[in-house]
């Protein structure tokens, strides 16, 4: 049983040992400007404080950065494209499948690759 106390301890210990790579926030970036250019969607400050938030959580739990990020991207970002012109999100889908595997390699972001999938089939 854990307190509330011992709780936020942990939280904060795994916010410093786990903070999230340069390197996965530059890919977060760099997504962000895609979904920008070709979706009108961005992140926002919001979503980007959850994963600052989440991603070491995750890691301390065992999890990895890439695990959360995926997971996190799948269901707060990615999401928004529903609101979309559907139509034109399954003719851009493939191509957005392909830049979330250049970038964050292609036996990453299952998740979020399934959710694009999805929209492609049903649309």
């Amino acid at each position: 049983r854990v307190t509330a106390k011992r709780y936020y301890e942990l939280v904060e210990e795994a916010e410093r040992i786990y903070e999230i790579t340069d390197d996965n926030l530059r890919r977060i970036k760099e997504l962000d400007h895609y979904l920008v250019e070709h979706f009108q969607i961005t992140f926002g400050n919001r979503i980007m404080n959850q994963i600052r938030k989440y991603v070491p959580i995750l890691v301390a739990s065992g999890g990895t950065e890439l695990e959360a990020i995926d997971d996190i991207l799948s269901k707060k970002v990615l999401r928004k494209l529903e609101s979309k012109n559907l139509a034109y999100v399954k003719r851009a889908a493939p191509d957005l499948s392909s830049f979330i595997e250049n970038l964050f390699g292609e036996d990453e972001m299952d998740q979020c690759k399934e959710y694009i999938r999805q929209i492609e089939i049903n649309s």
